[in-house]
């Protein structure tokens, strides 16, 4: 196409099949490019899944950790072994279950 103010002597049909190849490509670019922001946005997606992960499990092997220095604390204080570690899992045990019922309930009050 011409940008000076010469008329053109190309046929319409040229121009209409010109403008048909160039939204043609236009769309394939902008599919490509779309394409390419979801693969990125999938990577930096996962890479973030994965720390969280990592974290999760390092936050559950120091919760582990803090039940065992409870039940070694209980220990020193005159408790029987199994004993304090049977406190410990009926503590542990029951706040899993009050965990559970909140759930429940929340899930109830959306229903």
């Amino acid at each position: 196409m011409e940008i000076s103010g010469e008329p053109s002597d190309r046929s319409l049909k040229q121009v209409l099949n010109d403008l048909r190849t160039d939204a043609s490509l236009l769309v394939r670019q902008e599919l490509a490019l779309a394409k390419a922001e979801l693969k990125e946005r999938a990577g930096t997606a996962a890479k973030q899944a994965a720390l969280f992960a990592g974290a999760g499990v390092l936050a559950y092997a120091g919760l582990m950790v803090l039940f065992a220095a409870v039940v070694l604390g209980l220990i020193a204080i005159g408790l029987v072994a199994w004993l304090a570690a049977l406190i410990v899992a009926i503590l542990v045990l029951f706040g899993a279950f009050l965990l559970v019922q909140r759930a429940r309930r929340s899930g109830k009050d959306r229903a």
